[in-house]
């Protein structure tokens, strides 16, 4: 009887045995992810029962499949996965998918590298290449691609001493909330500062939350008499307008800012009982003309002078 015949009467021609074969080498390769070893033993056995002398050789190629994804069915490695990382695990193991398994690979990247770049993040290649192979096993999808990029700029923004120099929406709102806070008088904290760029730049909270956020713990602290406005959503540097150009005149100088101790001064006054409350701006010129700074000032000559010949002009010497 020839080798064609006898294959015929076991049920699985020559062909049939030969592709069985060739794709025992996926199996093997599915087999040794199996931390247990349990699936390499159940391949060795799919491969010598493969060979038509074996009292137990498979009779055909489904009861080959059948041995094998009852194997699969049956261990826990393999069960524990999503659909998708088992589909992807077999697609990765079949010689005739590698190269539509590349272009999955390639695409994937692509997202990933472009999700990357517009939070602010640089990934090394041996991370890209991590996170590309768990998106493409996972089946990941835009959203889940970006939260899973949440340890890294967390990572970037805890080694940043401020968070400067990023790019990307890190970047972007970095940059304006540095300017931000320094417009309004305050130094943030730099871990509320992480927490709060990390927020906004993975969409937990707008960049208009945070910002209420901030008024609430720091401006209002600091100028609690203008607290209901700062809680209403204004800024400090803002209501401040009229009174820096108060400061601004009388004292002759142009580069007052938030932090300038006079702003607060003139700002607010505090009573007997602790409490605070507004200035109007008549009473902050007065407390500038009783500031030493003042004293020498052109604003102070000039309103000397008024007052000089005014003085004369009363008593008829003008």
């Amino acid at each position: 009887m020839s080798e064609k015949d006898e294959d015929k009467e076991k049920g699985m021609t020559k062909d049939e045995r030969q592709r069985l074969k060739d794709e025992y080498a996926g199996i093997f390769m599915i087999a040794d992810n199996d931390p247990s070893g349990e699936l390499m033993t159940v391949a060795k056995e799919y491969r010598r029962r493969l060979k038509k002398n074996e009292p137990d050789a498979f009779k055909n190629a489904d009861d080959a499949a059948d041995f094998w994804q009852n194997a699969l069915f049956d261990n826990e490695y393999w069960s524990g996965q999503s659909v998708a990382e088992q589909t992807a695990e077999t697609n990765e193991a079949d010689p005739s998918l590698a190269g539509e398994v590349e272009d999955q690979k390639n695409d994937v990247s692509t997202n990933v590298e472009s999700a990357a770049r517009n939070i602010g993040i640089n990934l090394d290649p041996a991370r890209m290449a991590e996170i590309t192979d768990q998106a493409w096993r996972e089946g990941w999808n835009e959203q889940q691609i970006r939260d899973n990029l949440r340890a890294d700029a967390d990572g970037l923004l805890a080694e940043s001493l401020d968070n400067s120099g990023f790019g990307g929406s890190l970047g972007r709102y970095a940059a304006d909330l540095s300017e931000w806070s320094a417009r309004n008088g305050f130094a943030i904290d730099q871990s509320d500062a992480d927490r709060m760029l990390s927020s906004v730049a993975f969409g937990e909270k707008t960049y208009e939350q945070v910002q209420q956020e901030l008024r609430q713990s720091y401006m209002v602290g600091a100028f609690p008499a203008w607290s209901d406005m700062i809680n209403a959503g204004m800024d400090i540097y803002d209501l401040a307008s009229p009174y820096r150009s108060v400061a601004q005149r009388m004292l002759g100088r142009g580069n007052i800012t938030m932090t300038d101790p006079v702003m607060k001064e003139m700002m607010m006054t505090q009573g007997e009982d602790g409490s605070f409350k507004q200035r109007a701006l008549w009473e902050a010129e007065r407390y500038i003309r009783n500031t030493d700074e003042w004293q020498g000032t052109d604003d102070a000559a000039e309103t000397y002078a008024k007052g000089m010949s005014a003085v004369s002009a009363m008593f008829g010497f003008g």
